[in-house]
């Protein structure tokens, strides 16, 4: 017994193999914290791949809202770069991706059309929301009897609201005599207050490229432009005066008979007469970050955004006497400048090829101009021929058919879908358009009405516009009596050109709780 005593107590003494034990148990608990990191890191990267294609999704989505017909050509785009079954973002590392059920959700929010973002087009919606769910396989968790975990993915977007795309934009500006009737709605002079919206516009147009905070410019013209603009006016005018619409001068330019561009010449050059007040200028703003216009710049100047500098004005009346240095009776015809500023876009966009032209045409809609007054010419029936391209011009007729006195709203129409068939975006906006109007279109009394009789100044309008999206109007001009509304709510001129700013950018992602 003493012996059995003495070898057990021995053995109580005995500590070695004691860490045995104890490192046995920390083995088991790396190895769980290694599985826990590694099950954990596994997890977080799946979510980030599914939050990435979910984004695409949405993305991808959202950039076909301004033009698709159907919710479900929305709905499949966003599907197609998804991470589900077939699509261009799947995961291997992640099974049973799918769509969860209800979604994508296209949506009207009302934040992003404070911005400009619209509701209206083919499809009522601004925005789109994409939910995916998927299964993520785990390896260290089946210890446990876990093997796998659900996880989801959601994402909004909205179709405007980053920044723009390349873009050559046309300004159609009024300049007859009516617009120098005061408008009590926005408190001032028609003129100016056109001008004051295209101010809008310029500051929500990218100049150069995006993030920029300066653009290196030559002669107006950024290095590395995003969106490029110029300005074409009717009636016509003596090219040697059209400095005055931006020099700050207390001179206006002088203004002459209508001539006639062909359409479909590939630039436009005109000699000594001219629809055109600047050709295309992508200096507006100092740099894509600056949040005011650019002072040195001649088309902020022409616009109306220069201290002190009032910009393009619009003719004054005249007499007979003087009738052929001043443009008040010369009356309003669209065709001439839209064929004008066509064949310019066309000479830009092969300037820049990856640019989308646009065209935004301004006015009541309402074309008046007779072929004489009071014995003066005011539409052209000579043609010219030049060796220049783009310089030669059509003689005017009596037709109804471009070029002509008669039928003039209705070659408005021909001339802005003639631009819209070249690829060239068309928005009108319908300024305190009449219920009544475009007297050379309707018949009878021995006129020619040409393609549209009878048509309307308000219709004209909204025929122009490339898609009835396009077509803005603000009939709340005071004194206009008139009736003319379009698919687009918004009725002040500052909302219209917030709105097609927003429509010239790319689809952008928003916070999922944005209403």
């Amino acid at each position: 017994m003493n012996r059995l005593n003495k070898l057990f107590c021995l053995f109580l003494r005995d500590q070695r193999g004691q860490v045995l034990p104890i490192a046995g148990l920390m083995m088991f608990v790396i190895t769980a914290m290694i599985g826990l990191v590694v099950d954990v890191g596994h997890i977080y990267l799946c979510q980030r791949e599914l939050q990435a294609s979910s984004d695409a999704a949405a993305l991808a989505g959202a950039e076909i809202i301004p033009t698709a017909t159907t919710a479900a050509a929305v709905y499949a785009k966003a599907t197609a770069y998804s991470s589900t079954t077939g699509a261009a973002n799947v995961y291997k590392n992640m099974t049973n991706i799918t769509m969860v059920s209800g979604y994508p959700i296209l949506k009207c929010l009302s934040t992003m059309q404070t911005q400009g973002i619209s509701c209206v087009g083919p499809l009522s919606y601004n925005s789109i929301q994409v939910m995916q769910q998927a299964v993520v396989p785990l390896y260290f968790a089946r210890i446990i009897g876990r093997s796998s975990m659900t996880i989801s993915a959601t994402s909004t977007a909205a179709k405007g609201g980053a920044s723009s795309r390349p873009y050559n934009v046309a300004l159609v500006l009024d300049t007859t005599y009516s617009e120098i009737s005061y408008d009590s709605d926005c408190g001032n002079s028609q003129m100016l207050c056109t001008l004051q919206g295209v101010q809008i516009l310029l500051n929500q147009l990218d100049p150069c490229g995006t993030s920029v905070t300066t653009c290196s410019v030559t002669s107006g013209q950024a290095t590395n432009s995003v969106v490029r603009v110029g300005i074409f006016t009717f009636p016509q005018m003596v090219t040697s005066t059209v400095s005055s619409d931006y020099d700050c001068s207390s001179n206006t330019p002088a203004n002459t008979v209508y001539t006639f561009p062909i359409p479909g010449a590939g630039t436009y050059a005109p000699s000594s007469s001219t629809y055109r007040v600047l050709d295309f200028q992508s200096d507006y703003r100092v740099g894509d970050t600056s949040t005011s216009l650019n002072q040195a710049s001649n088309l902020t100047k022409a616009v109306g955004g220069f201290s002190g500098c009032t910009g393009i004005y619009p003719a004054t009346s005249a007499s007979q006497s003087n009738f052929q240095a001043t443009s008040g009776q010369y009356g309003t015809y669209y065709p001439s400048t839209i064929y004008a500023a066509q064949s310019s876009l066309i000479h830009e966009q092969t300037l820049f090829p990856d640019s989308q032209n646009v065209m935004i045409i301004i006015g009541d809609g309402n074309a008046t101009a007779p072929q004489t007054n009071n014995g003066y010419p005011v539409m052209s029936t000579t043609a010219s021929v030049s060796a220049t391209p783009g310089a030669s011009t059509l003689a005017g007729t009596s037709s109804g058919l471009y070029p002509s006195w008669n039928g003039e709203c209705g070659q408005a129409i021909t001339a802005a879908n003639f631009a819209t068939s070249q690829g060239t975006r068309v928005y009108t906006v319908a300024y305190g358009s009449p219920s009544a109007g475009c007297a050379s279109d309707q018949s009878g009394q021995g006129k020619i009405p040409g393609l549209y009789p009878n048509v309307l100044p308000c219709n004209e309008m909204a025929q122009m516009a490339s898609a009835s999206y396009y077509f803005f109007s603000d009939f709340k001009q005071s004194g206009s009596g008139s009736v003319c509304t379009a698919a687009q709510v918004m009725v002040e001129l500052s909302d219209i050109f917030l709105q097609i700013a927003g429509d010239l950018t790319v689809a952008r992602l928003i916070p999922n709780s944005t209403t």
